[in-house]
């Protein structure tokens, strides 16, 4: 097999590593179902150590279609191994996604170092990636004696996360995106034409990591960006009047991408999904879904929103589903994000997903819908079932998974 990933490592990286393994989001972390099992208390923060791992997702009131992820990324355990590594050149190094640290191994990160300065900040993105499906890039704040945390949330001593306080200065309230000077959608275009950068976090409190992919993948038809481009990121942080703006030059830094249209389909109990694409990067991998919502027998336990079907519902019939996706040596591939709109008159949702890279190119690959498992099974909704181990049992759909061959 063709080798994609070379690691070579110091023990104290490769021990950050393991605390900031990526985390799984649910792919419908923008539905009702999810909103709902939250505010029931579903997902216990102080009681399951799966929280103490897991990303959390949240909109901000000022910051619509963008999504802050926390994680235990600076656990003291970590804070400690920072301290026998010293000062980190590259963010991405530290990333808790194996696609970035990859690109930074590999050379793949473009140097920019462009920045801006408003009220004694400074913004810098010094570097940046772009494999083709999405698009990362590394944002310093340089703010002496600023103590909140750049990406809005804040790291307890145990390695939870939680959001920074309203009073807080200095913290990523709203992002935009110009693309050659234009934004990259209009306010009036509905939430499935908006591309929804994601904030993670950085090397410590004064860095993000900020990512996006195009819409090529809404199933809307809009075209993806070009392999170069120029691009003005449109910063507004808590308690800054003026908005800092950056402008950053975008090179596909990746060749010979491996791109399947394969439209299989898969259809169980009234549930019909189809894999229009699949692409393989080094850095990601990313695969286009479309799911038929429109029959009224889907079974409820599949919906995302749990209220009965009727017609004037249809929100109601879109399946909750998330997926797994594997080589053909059963590796699964860590999740990075999942997007999706539901077109509500025609009763279809499209996701857009993104993976973490195969380590080697695999000889297929397999998609594993399934559904997560309820502690109270007579019930549609409420707490998730737990493992041993902290994380949220899965129930998958044999029938639906897809295997796709990749030839070489």
């Amino acid at each position: 097999m063709k080798k994609l990933l070379v690691r070579t490592e110091t023990p104290e990286l490769e021990n950050i590593r393991d605390i900031i393994q990526t985390i799984e989001m649910p792919v419908n972390s923008f539905s009702n179902e999810i909103i709902g099992r939250l505010e029931a208390g579903a997902i216990k923060k102080n009681k399951s150590p799966f929280m103490k791992k897991a990303a959390i997702a949240t909109f901000s009131a000022a910051t619509v279609g963008v999504f802050v992820i926390g994680s235990s990324f600076f656990s003291p355990v970590m804070a400690e191994s920072l301290k026998k590594i010293g000062v980190v050149n590259s963010i991405f190094k530290l990333a808790g996604d194996m696609g970035l640290r990859t690109a930074d191994e590999k050379g793949l990160a473009t140097k920019v170092n462009q920045s801006d300065t408003h009220d004694g900040i400074t913004l810098s993105i010094p570097e940046v990636i772009n494999d083709g499906t999405r698009f990362a890039m590394a944002v310093y704040r340089d703010a002496p004696n600023m103590t909140s945390y750049l990406n809005g949330m804040k790291v307890n001593e145990d390695g939870t996360a939680t959001s920074e306080s309203e009073s807080a200065k200095g913290t990523i309230q709203q992002v935009e995106l110009l693309f050659n000077g234009k934004p990259l959608h209009a306010t009036n275009d509905t939430l499935a034409r908006r591309i929804k950068p994601v904030i993670a976090p950085g090397a410590d409190k004064n860095s993000a990591i900020l990512m996006f992919s195009d819409l090529s993948n809404n199933g809307l038809g809009d075209s993806a960006l070009p392999n170069d481009f120029d691009i003005t990121i449109r910063l507004t942080l808590s308690k800054v009047k003026e908005p800092f703006n950056i402008k950053i030059p975008v090179k596909k830094n990746t060749k010979d991408n491996i791109v399947l249209s394969t439209a299989m389909t898969k259809e169980f109990e009234h549930l019909r999904i189809t894999l229009e694409k699949a692409e393989l990067t080094p850095i990601t991998t990313r695969l286009a879904i479309a799911v038929d919502g429109t029959s009224e027998d889907i079974p409820k336990k599949y919906r995302a929103d749990k209220g009965l079907v009727n017609k004037t519902n249809l929100q109601s019939k879109f399946p909750g589903l998330d997926y797994d996706l594997i080589d053909d040596q059963g590796n699964p591939v860590g999740k990075v994000s999942g997007f999706g709109h539901d077109e509500i008159r025609e009763g279809y949702a499209y996701y857009d997903l993104t993976y973490e890279p195969f380590k080697e190119i695999p000889k297929s690959i397999t998609l594993k819908p399934y559904i997560y498992v309820l502690k109270d099974k007579s019930k549609s909704s409420g707490e998730f079932l737990y493992d041993n181990n902290g994380q949220p049992v899965k129930a998958y759909i044999k029938e639906l998974e897809m295997t796709i061959p990749i030839l070489k």
